[in-house]
């Protein structure tokens, strides 16, 4: 009788062990996946916060490079070029 009831209750047992074994490493699973994304998420906003520093320090030196001072050295000195003689200057009006 011990053994016969034994017998009908394994199956059910060895089914409940293998969902809760099923569950457990699903649960542990998921939990790693998610620290890993929490890594990966991390190393993107360092990235972005990088390349959004990288952005404002282009944005200056391209201020730097557009300033009228120096383009202004740079045509005289390197091009040759003067601010041009009162004769030289043609007003254009414009009437309405």
């Amino acid at each position: 009788m011990k053994t016969r009831l034994s017998l009908e209750i394994l199956p059910s047992t060895i089914i409940i062990l293998l969902v809760f074994t099923t569950w457990a490493f699903f649960h542990i699973w998921s939990r790693h996946m998610s620290t890993e994304l929490g890594y990966k998420i991390s190393e993107e906003q360092t990235k972005k916060e990088e390349l959004l520093s990288e952005e404002k320090s282009l944005r200056l030196e391209i201020s730097t490079l557009k300033s009228s001072k120096r383009l202004e050295a740079i045509a005289r000195d390197k091009l040759g070029m003067k601010s041009p003689s009162p004769d030289q200057v043609i007003y254009i009006w414009h009437n309405e």
